[in-house]
């Protein structure tokens, strides 16, 4: 039939009934015949015919075609048709004959769209399952037409990212997870279904499933397989990989990994074929996980090691199927279940059986391959299909199969995209201002996700990169809601974020700025406007530093000392170093802590105190001259004076050594340095120290109080001076005299127990200015010189003199006896009454010792025994004012620290000696804490 005949049935609507090949289309029925095919199939890939038709339209649009559905019919060896369903992805003109045109279009599964679709997303705590089904319901050809035939459920994945065509996602999760598809066409030929499977046997089996290997030269048309041959290719033995995990740290010794070996049967191969690979970041949590993900890549390749290849014209085969040869000189020795085999890729070569006996070869057409498959069987009658008109069609079709009871794995071909540095805006719930967890790991918004609303929901935990890490040391500023920060990515890989910065921008601008000046840190108050920074000034010549917190306006200040206002450098204040606060403020050092102004180089050891310590042992001598001088003219000695503050300048000389016990130390850090033998205090000026307060001065000792000035001590007192002495009241002066004056008031002075003496080298002068001198004494008043004497008493008068009594007056009166009544003052008898010594146990950190044993000898000899209370307290009761005592503490706990020094015997008992003074209780009358006492 010649080309005009040809179209004239095309035009009669009979041409297609009964040939090899049929096709349906949006155009109308018979509106395109198809002339030859060319088909691929591959399990976990799409499948792709192309095809040569042709028609009496010479004028179809093209983009009529594109991207609609069309069936392809294959007639089987019953006479039946198999569809093959998809869609048209390219439509061509190849070019016009007489009265017919020929085309060519291409059609595809609906797999092949998601070529065309490309998104960025995230998805959370997912399957790979339930990821896939959400990529391809975004896909109306799609939904409804693929379904999950699983031996196992899949495990979630934390994190997800697609940032690729739905193609690539798909196809590489499915990978990943040893998943891959085959296809099943429905009966009407009006949809495609994709059957998504991790084994061969869920395949289903061929109609029939018995398939001939047909052994000789066929002279006729048969439904069967012509030749049949296997094939074994070399693959690698040993799957060798390497992750870690932040989580749970590996290291050398026990690294986190796996090892898989190949299945014995592989034949006689090189042991050393191991391909070693580092699979990324925290590939997986579990190692049962990890063996499964490396057993997918190992049976990928077994299953490439050996598969078979058949040829022939066999009209039902297609990829991801199920048979059984037979008929097979090899095969038939086999047990049953090693005949069982799975295609895993199928190719058509078609040429219907149109009766047509002259036509054009246009470029592009399908002619040329057609005819090299028939010149590559010549003569092979198997492959003729003969049409009743006496028209002659080709069939040939190409098999790859495995053994069905090998695993099977799609290959590994689609990769992760390989990502680079971007941006994200971090997040959390609504009304948080920071959302991190233990790791401090925060979750992050991309710019790009138009899916996620950007809450905590937006991405996995993502670590930070802090300035330093490590274990108990390290910087930590943890990113806040709404920074944005730069996103890298651990090995490029999509699915391991990692935030390696923050960004300033229009709505987050830096604190300073635009003088490039000063440098620093300073952190934001949760939930309100305080913050704390340390601020870094660089102006020339103007170094500063500024370490402050706004909580009560607490700054350290250091340097060139200026105002600053947030970015504004203001006035100059001073040089040096600020430290204040509105608040409290203390200076705590346990083992002792030196104040002062003497100038020292920036090398000199802190505790070289040599200038205070010559200040210190002048005022020794000073106290030693004075109190050898008062001894010799009978007053008090101040030798315990001396001894206190000789004491006080042995324990600031001390030294000590630098530590040598091992470590590196790039060879510093040696030698020896100044320090304190006790937790002693010391203050010292080459100027003057001034104490200023509008309300009290406070002084307390339990032990001496020692004032020296090398000139003059001066008191000036607005109101009173009071002083309450427990003992005794001593007062020397050598050279110029005492003087006590009262400009108003009286001037008393009372001995209450015992005599007033009033002892002088010279006269004893005692005048009344504008009143009178009144002596009394209850018991008598003796006024003697020379030998001559006055005795008042018991109502009489004695004058006797061993020489003369003169006695003149302008006259004299004798007359009978007269006195008067002096009224005698009542004078108290004061007994201190006994009161409560505490004292207390703390460690180098302030906390108590509670439970410790005490022994506690008073100076009067007594001794008390007792355990330290909860809050390491300990109460005596019924101590005289002024006791001294000596404490004890016995434990057989390793040694604390204490505030007041500590010494260690060699049974590991503690021993520590306290001098304590127990403080009499005031008198009823007084406003004091009558329960007051000495406290250590």
């Amino acid at each position: 039939m010649n080309v005009q005949n040809l179209a004239a049935a095309l035009r009669g609507g009979l041409i297609q009934q009964g040939r090899l090949l049929k096709l349906d289309t949006p155009l109308g029925p018979n509106s395109l015949v198809v002339q030859r095919a060319i088909g691929h199939s591959t399990v976990g890939r799409d499948y792709i015919f192309t095809l040569d038709v042709v028609s009496t339209d010479s004028a179809i649009e093209l983009k009529r075609l594109i991207a609609q559905p069309v069936t392809l019919w294959i007639q089987q060896a019953s006479g039946d048709y198999r569809p093959i369903n998809g869609y048209v992805y390219t439509a061509r003109r190849l070019g016009a004959d007489g009265g017919l045109t020929t085309y060519q279009i291409t059609l595809q599964a609906w797999m092949h769209i998601l070529k065309f679709r490309r998104d960025q997303r995230i998805w959370i705590d997912k399957t790979v399952e339930d990821i896939v089904s959400d990529v391809l319901k975004q896909h109306p050809e799609a939904r409804g037409r693929f379904r999950f035939t699983l031996s196992q459920s899949l495990p979630n994945r934390s994190y997800t990212r697609q940032s690729e065509t739905d193609w690539n996602f798909v196809h590489r999760l499915l990978e990943s997870e040893g998943l891959f598809g085959y296809w099943e066409q429905a009966d009407d030929g009006k949809s495609h279904t994709l059957v998504i499977t991790d084994r061969p046997d869920t395949f289903p089996d061929l109609s029939p499933k018995s398939i001939s290997f047909y052994r000789g030269g066929a002279k006729t048309e048969v439904d069967a397989l012509t030749q049949w041959a296997g094939t074994r290719t070399l693959q690698s033995v040993t799957l060798t990989t390497r992750t870690f995990d932040y989580k749970n740290p590996s290291d050398p010794s026990n690294p986190k990994g796996t090892t898989v070996p190949t299945i014995e049967s592989q034949g006689n191969v090189p042991d050393q074929l191991e391909v070693y690979e580092y699979t990324g970041a925290y590939t997986y949590l579990q190692q049962q996980r990890g063996d499964a993900q490396s057993r997918f890549r190992m049976e990928e390749w077994e299953s490439r090691a050996k598969r078979f290849h058949g040829i022939g014209g066999l009209r039902a085969i297609e990829a991801g199927r199920r048979f059984v040869l037979t008929d097979h000189p090899v095969h038939d020795t086999d047990p049953v279940d090693q005949r069982e085999f799975a295609t895993i890729k199928s190719s058509w070569w078609i040429e219907n059986n149109l009766p047509i006996t002259l036509e054009s070869n246009f470029p592009y057409s399908l002619h040329d391959d057609i005819a090299d498959a028939r010149a590559s069987h010549p003569g092979d009658a198997s492959l003729q299909v003969p049409h009743a008109d006496g028209s002659v069609g080709f069939y040939l079709v190409e098999v790859e199969a495995q053994r069905a009871s090998v695993p099977y794995r799609s290959l590994f071909e689609h990769e992760k995209p390989k990502m680079h540095l971007e941006t994200a805006v971090v997040v959390g719930p609504s009304g948080e201002e920071v959302y991190t967890d233990e790791l401090n790991r925060i979750r992050v918004h991309f710019v790009w996700d138009r899916v996620n609303e950007g809450d905590e929901s937006a991405s996995c935990w993502v670590r930070v990169v802090q300035s330093d890490t490590g274990g108990g040391y390290g910087g930590v500023h943890v990113p806040r809601i709404g920074e944005e920060v730069l996103i890298d990515h651990v090995g490029g890989d999509c699915d391991r974020p990692l935030v390696v910065g923050r960004v300033y921008n229009g709505v987050t601008q830096p604190q300073w700025h635009s003088n490039g000046l000063l440098s620093g840190y300073r952190s934001k108050e949760y939930a309100g406007s305080g913050f704390n920074e340390l601020a870094l000034d660089d102006a020339t010549s103007q170094n500063r530093v500024r370490l402050m917190s706004s909580s009560s306006n607490s700054i350290l200040h250091l340097g060139y000392l200026i105002d600053q206002e947030g970015n504004t450098r203001g006035a100059y204040l001073g040089s040096g170093f600020d430290l204040r606060t509105d608040a409290y403020g203390a200076v705590r050092a346990t083992r002792g802590l030196y104040v002062t102004t003497h100038p020292k180089s920036p090398t000199s050891q802190p505790l070289d105190v040599c200038e205070t310590q010559q200040q210190l042992v002048n005022a020794e001598s000073l106290l030693e001259s004075l109190s050898g001088t008062s001894e010799l003219h009978q007053a008090e000695s101040l030798k315990p004076g001396r001894d206190a503050m000789r004491a006080f300048t042995d324990a600031t000389q001390d030294s000590v050594s630098g530590a040598t016990s091992g470590g590196r130390t790039a060879g510093g850090g040696t030698g020896s340095a100044s320090a304190f033998k006790e937790s002693v205090m010391l203050f010292g000026s080459p100027a003057s120290i001034g104490l200023s307060t509008h309300q009290s001065v406070h002084v307390s000792a339990d032990q001496h109080v020692n004032l020296v000035s090398g000139q003059s001590t001066h008191i000036a007192i607005g109101k009173s001076l009071l002083a309450s002495v427990g003992q005794k009241l001593s007062l020397f002066v050598q050279n110029a005299g005492i003087k006590l004056f009262a400009g108003k008031g009286k001037v008393e002075i009372q001995a209450q127990s015992d005599n007033i003496e009033v002892t002088a080298q010279k006269a004893v002068k005692v005048v009344s200015a504008t009143d009178r001198i009144e002596i009394a004494a209850d018991q008598g008043i003796l006024l003697t010189s020379g030998g001559a004497y006055i005795l008042i008493k018991d109502g009489n008068v004695e004058v006797h003199a061993p020489g003369k009594i003169d006695i003149k007056g302008a006259s004299h009166t004798f007359a009978g006896p007269a006195s008067t009544n002096f009224v005698m003052p009542h004078l108290p008898q004061g007994v201190a009454a006994p009161t409560d010594l505490e004292f207390r146990l703390v460690d180098p950190y302030g906390r108590p010792s509670p439970g410790v044993e005490y022994k506690t000898t008073l100076s009067d000899g007594s001794v008390k025994h007792g355990v330290l209370d909860a809050d390491g307290y300990a109460k005596i009761s019924g101590v005289p004012a002024g006791t001294s005592a000596k404490v004890q503490y016995l434990t057989d706990k390793s040694p604390p620290k204490s505030e007041v020094g500590i010494k260690t015997d060699s049974d590991w008992s503690l021993f520590q000696s306290i001098k304590v003074t127990a403080k009499p209780v005031a008198d009823a009358g007084n406003s004091n804490d009558p329960d007051r006492s000495g406290t250590v």
